[in-house]
């Protein structure tokens, strides 16, 4: 969409609050420059600018917000809980559309469903579930909102058992589009809209306002088990993971961690190996840890702690823990050739600026998905948060975090759109899905949305590179 709001009456700004049961702020309120700062977690400074900051209170303040932009030029971008960790939501111009106040949950403990508004976060929905004895595939971050989770397809906790991504449990979503309409999104209604929502992530081209949700039993034993595993053994470790092909109902983690005797240990860094077990009894949980360890190598891996039981509580707690810096970026691949990216890998890590950035390996299996926007696919995910505390050191990071996911671009099957490097990478963003589910998306958009009321994520990098 063409900007025209140099030529918008002052009246028409002033007025536009008045008619919303939440509140609004525009770049000249004097309130604007903390509302913005608040937008964000991560403690690098996005300086992109919208002319409006609107927090919704009710759906009506949503379709009055798209009625708005609509009529006035202004591009709309959505906040769920702001936890991009490249603030992608944040645009240059048009309006910011805060959802994050928006938290109403709804559970049916009868036929296993809840019905969340798009501002719930993980947290807040384990615990409304965990009453009725149910579960959901949230973030593994507590704080993280469900809204851009979900939409991003969401590779959440025990979703390799529960749907293979998140988003595969969602039945069914109200949304708002760019004509101002309420639609029911599902199977059945409104297909095109619903197969784009379950995987578009931030290229979404309208606002859900309401997800419904099928549940799952909440495991009665959900164990963790940690073991550490020297560097030189990481290659052969995860061959072995792949041949033994564990239980969907075992989460598989590797972290890669600096040793504390860097300047003598391969790459400074070793493997921490994590497997927690979702099952219905203890003794069911033990079996599902042994059936992978037990099948390692004699001497591959040596234990930390085992059989320690835990919570998705605890979950959420080990991974904020994980973030112990002020400043970061994430990028990732998917990949069925592993032992190439970690050979890229590895010629990477004694260059890294800080020991802080943490490169992960989940295990994900093979995966046959419904027919969605979300279609990228790889046996392993290797995702690297690097992270920080000073702004001087901004550049070595983007640029070192950069170079690395341009070389391992040539081993990836594909990259998952939550935690895509959107900031610099906007461009290539169609990597993050099939060729063909790539160009469907377009071709909605533009079906959809053809005067551009919702803003194109795949615009973003120009947005940065005119400030």
């Amino acid at each position: 969409m063409t900007s025209s709001h140099s030529h918008i009456l002052a009246d028409d700004f002033r007025t536009f609050p008045s008619t919303l049961q939440g509140k609004a702020r525009s770049r000249h309120h004097p309130e604007y420059a903390k509302w913005h700062k608040e937008t964000t977690w991560n403690g690098r400074s996005f300086e992109r600018y919208p002319e409006y900051i609107v927090r919704a209170g009710i759906d009506a303040d949503i379709i009055r917000t798209v009625d708005f932009a609509r009529s006035h030029g202004l591009s709309i971008s959505v906040r769920g809980g702001g936890h991009s960790y490249g603030g992608c939501f944040l645009r240059e111009g048009g309006i910011l559309l805060d959802l994050s106040t928006m938290q109403e949950i709804s559970v049916d403990a009868t036929s296993s469903c809840a019905i969340v508004q798009p501002g719930v976060t993980s947290s807040q929905l384990s615990e409304a579930l965990s009453e009725h004895g149910l579960a959901f595939p949230t973030g593994h971050g507590g704080g993280v909102a469900i809204s851009g989770f979900l939409l991003g397809g969401g590779l959440g906790i025990n979703s390799t058992a529960w749907g293979g991504m998140s988003v595969f449990n969602v039945t069914a979503m109200d949304v708002v589009t760019a004509d101002g309409r309420i639609r029911h999104l599902s199977d059945v209604s409104e297909t095109d809209l619903f197969w784009a929502a379950r995987g578009a992530g931030p290229t979404v081209f309208f606002v859900v306002i309401r997800f419904y949700l099928r549940c799952w039993p909440l495991p009665r034993a959900i164990t963790s088990n940690t073991y550490r595993a020297p560097f030189s053994k990481f290659s052969a470790l995860l061959m072995e993971i792949e041949r033994i092909q564990p239980d969907p109902r075992l989460q598989v983690m590797l972290a890669i961690v600096p040793t504390e005797d860097a300047p003598t240990t391969a790459c400074g860094h070793e493997v921490m190996l994590n497997t927690i077990a979702f099952a219905d009894s203890a003794p069911q949980a033990k079996l599902l840890h042994k059936t992978l360890v037990s099948q390692l190598e004699d001497g591959m891996v040596s234990p930390v702690e085992e059989d320690q039981a835990t919570s998705f509580e605890s979950i959420f707690r080990k991974t904020d823990a994980m973030l112990i810096s002020k400043r970061y970026r994430t990028d990732n691949i998917l990949t069925d050739r592993v032992e190439d990216a970690i050979r890229i890998l590895t010629d990477y890590l004694p260059h890294q600026p800080s020991r802080a950035s943490l490169p992960l390996i989940i295990w994900r299996g093979t995966h046959t998905f419904p027919n969605a926007a979300y279609s990228a696919q790889g046996r392993f995910f290797l995702s690297t948060y690097a992270q920080w505390d000073e702004a001087s050191d901004d550049e070595a990071n983007r640029k070192w975090l950069k170079l690395l996911y341009d070389d391992l671009e040539t081993v990836a099957s594909g990259c998952y759109i939550n935690e895509f490097d959107i900031e610099t990478r906007s461009a290539d963003i169609g990597r993050c899905f099939s060729e063909e589910s790539w160009q469907r998306l377009r071709e909605l958009r533009r079906q959809y949305d053809p005067n551009g009321v919702f803003h194109d994520v795949a615009t973003l990098s120009g947005d940065i590179k005119r400030i």
